[in-house]
């Protein structure tokens, strides 16, 4: 945008992405957009034809408090062209910022935890007219792990998409691509031309302006001029999915070995999160003694690679599954065991992964005269 060139246009919606790939399968679905989830028929939008190849759109979304930190496992991009027509391209890049903050119109991005073009070597392929979706629960795109900022304070995350390739025919930089991002809006400019809020609030929508960076887009000016109500109006309809970054978890990894009463298993009673104790307790005890394993890995311990064969020390069938990195005595009440755990408030522990197994005596089993119970595997989290 080095120049006044923003032009409003008025479009309709008519042929959309599968109704699929606009809401969530699972986790959270964000959007800040007034439009339907899934729009079908004629639908109202403003395609913003001044977005240069270059620039870039994005949306500003605010995490609830206590909201754990959030893995992105999806992006919708909008991309239309005047008065609906289909078939126009677009090759986009995807930015994610975590710890977004304002200062009027001057946005701070906070940290680019994301970008498709370095992560991937790729682009988005996008087409008119349409809510364009990608995949993204392969690259491991964590926001909200940034501390709140402002008054009052708020975490906030970015969801942004640059415009690399406008494959529009007739489209220039200095004229304005008929093919480009559009917004919810549906009203025209009327007199006097004042922003409204209601329409396009602060602290939503946001455009990367060539030579001037990251702007509020319902503060953003060129040449001293406004941009809304004229030139920008609405809410980019720039939307995504979400799940727990880091779910506390307890997961079987393998079988154990049985001893007198059976095969011992460790069944969680209280997962692994933040300022809590976790639970686990441990059935088909044969003996009132055992010990409870716990390491930081399942690949490797002292005795050699996990699972190791424990027949080499007379307890055939029974194996290994945790590293050798903690053991605590077990206490049992008849044919149970419980171990417990307090983890501490701390977010550096989140989405720790540790390996456990009991060791139970069982004299009458074997040569050594103890069994293994199942393996398991968890992780630290909210």
């Amino acid at each position: 945008m080095p120049s006044l060139r923003i032009a409003f246009v008025l479009s309709v919606l008519g042929s959309l992405v599968p109704a699929a790939a606009q809401g969530c399968a699972s986790g959270t679905f964000w959007k800040r957009d007034t439009l339907p989830v899934s729009p079908t028929g004629l639908t109202a939008v403003s395609v913003i034809q001044g977005m240069c190849e270059g620039e870039s759109a994005g949306v500003v979304f605010e995490m609830p408090a206590n909201m754990p930190v959030q893995r992105i496992t999806q992006v919708v991009a909008p991309w239309g062209a005047a008065l609906g027509v289909g078939g126009f391209q677009a090759a986009l890049d995807l930015e994610v910022y975590d710890g977004v903050s304002f200062s009027g119109a001057n946005v701070n991005m906070g940290n680019l935890v994301f970008s498709l073009s370095q992560a991937a070597t790729a682009n988005m392929q996008v087409q008119s007219h349409a809510l364009n979706t990608l995949d993204t629960s392969t690259y491991n795109i964590i926001v909200g792990a940034a501390p709140p900022n402002g008054s009052p304070a708020v975490r906030r995350f970015a969801i942004c998409f640059r415009c690399d390739l406008n494959l529009h025919p007739s489209g220039t930089c200095a004229t304005g691509y008929p093919a480009n991002f559009f917004t919810d809006n549906s009203q025209t400019p009327s007199f006097p031309f004042t922003c409204n809020n209601s329409i396009t609030p602060q602290r939503t929508s946001i455009i990367e302006i060539q030579g001037q960076g990251w702007r509020d887009a319902a503060l953003a000016t060129v040449t001293g001029i406004s941009l809304c109500p004229i030139y920008y109006s609405g809410i980019w309809c720039i939307r995504c999915c979400s799940e727990d970054a880091f779910p506390a978890q307890y997961n079987t990894i393998g079988p154990g070995c049985p001893g007198t009463i059976g095969i011992p298993t460790l069944l969680p009673a209280a997962l692994p999160r933040l300022g809590q104790t976790m639970i686990v307790n441990v059935t088909n005890v044969p003996a009132q003694l055992g010990l409870m394993i716990t390491g930081t890995s399942g690949s490797n311990s002292t005795l050699g690679s996990l699972p190791f064969d424990l027949s080499v020390v007379g307890m055939p069938g029974c194996f290994l599954r945790s590293s050798l990195d903690l053991t605590d005595a077990l206490f049992t009440f008849g044919p149970t065991a419980s171990w417990s755990l307090a983890i501490p408030n701390q977010g550096g522990l989140l989405g720790l992964n540790f390996w456990q197994q009991a060791f139970l005596f069982s004299p009458p089993t074997n040569a050594f005269g103890g069994v293994m119970s199942t393996g398991a595997q968890w992780q630290i989290g909210n």
